[in-house]
């Protein structure tokens, strides 16, 4: 399509999802093997204290199917709240 995807640590922690159970299933036999598809959100950080966010099916045909909400302070908000939940939950 000739626009860049933005590189988002959601499509490597959904795709390293998928790879993990595609392994464990090889190893078991058990269960479908999965594909990432390329949904996901990401917040996009606009600078001042505001953010934003994308979300829908970034690998959608012929054309990303994606929604941006406006940037605010709501956003930016939410965005720290996940950081340090993601960060809180994982290490």
């Amino acid at each position: 399509m000739g626009r860049p995807l933005p590189k988002a640590g959601v499509f490597a922690h959904g795709q390293a999802e998928v790879v993990a159970h595609n392994i464990a299933r090889e190893w078991t036999g058990r269960g479908e093997p999965k594909r990432f598809e390329g949904e996901g959100m990401c917040f996009i950080e606009t600078g001042g204290g505001r953010a934003g966010m994308g979300s829908g099916n970034f690998y959608a045909e012929p054309l990303p199917d994606v929604r941006l909400r406006q940037p605010g302070l709501l956003w930016h908000g939410a965005k720290v709240l996940y950081e340090k939940y993601w960060l809180w939950s994982r290490f």
